[in-house]
């Protein structure tokens, strides 16, 4: 995807939290960083190694299992991924998650994550 040639229609918010992104297929998981958060997706760091791994196919349909201090259980949050790019120079992999949105409730969940100033950004 070229730099210019989309936008978002929700804003993201600068994050740091630990999350699980899975297969809705399999059971194979993979512990990630998430450093981006918004209603439509995320933007996720990851190891090399994890991008190897055929979850991280574009297109590949995930659950996103996000852990935040402010939640009792984790948020789960349906999509795909959207885009893969390959760590440079020391720097993590990133990917992006576009959510897909099935039930008000993680919706709902996620608007809560996101409205709270309680965490550290």
């Amino acid at each position: 995807m070229a730099v210019r040639d989309h936008f978002r229609v929700h804003a993201r918010r600068r994050v740091d939290l630990g999350a699980t992104l899975r297969d809705r297929q399999s059971i194979e998981e993979h512990g990630v960083r998430i450093r981006d958060l918004g209603l439509g997706g995320a933007g996720i760091e990851l190891s090399e190694a994890q991008l190897a791994s055929e979850l991280l196919d574009p297109e590949a349909s995930v659950t996103l299992e996000v852990t935040a201090p402010n939640l009792w259980d984790p948020l789960s949050l349906r999509g795909r991924i959207a885009w893969i790019r390959r760590g440079a120079a020391g720097r993590p992999a990133r990917a992006g998650v576009r959510f897909e949105h099935h039930d008000a409730g993680s919706l709902y969940g996620l608007y809560q994550l996101l409205g709270t100033e309680h965490f550290d950004l």
